[in-house]
C-alpha cells in the first residue's frame, strides 16, 4: 500500500475539521439552538468559538501537512472528548452539546488512528 491512502484520509479528516470549526465559529448561536433548544449564554458562545478555532486550526494543519502531528492529534481529540464526557456527566443542561462535541472529537481521533495504522502497514 502506498502512503497516498493514509495521507488522503488525513487530508479528509482535516477538511472535516476545517468545516466543523467554521460551522462552530460562524453559527454558534444557531448550532446551539439546534442541539439544545435554547440560545447560548455568553460564556457558552465563547467556549464554542474557542472549540471552533481549535477544530479549524487542527484541521488546517492536518490537511496541509498530513504526516506532521499524526501522533499528537489523536491525543488532542481524545482529551477533548474526555473533557466533554466529564462535562456531560456533571452538567445536565449542557449534556447534549457536550456529547455531540465528544462524538465529533472521538471520530476524529479514530480516523487519525486508522490513518496511522495504514501508514505503519505500508512502511
Amino acid at each position: 500500500m502506498t502512503t497516498q491512502r493514509p495521507d488522503l484520509l488525513m487530508r479528509s479528516v482535516g477538511g472535516f475539521g476545517v468545516a466543523w470549526g467554521a460551522v462552530l465559529l460562524a453559527g454558534v448561536g444557531r448550532f446551539r439552538r439546534v442541539v439544545q433548544d435554547r440560545p447560548p449564554s455568553r460564556g457558552e458562545m465563547f467556549a464554542v468559538r474557542v472549540l471552533g478555532a481549535r477544530h479549524l486550526a487542527q484541521g488546517t494543519a492536518e490537511a496541509i501537512a498530513p504526516r506532521r502531528g499524526r501522533r499528537l492529534w489523536p491525543f488532542v481529540d481524545l482529551t477533548h472528548a474526555a473533557s466533554m464526557v466529564a462535562l456531560a456527566a456533571v452538567d445536565p443542561d449542557r449534556r447534549r452539546p457536550a456529547l455531540v462535541s465528544a462524538g465529533v472529537a472521538a471520530l476524529g481521533a479514530a480516523a487519525v488512528g486508522h490513518a496511522r495504522r495504514l501508514d505503519d502497514r505500508s512502511s
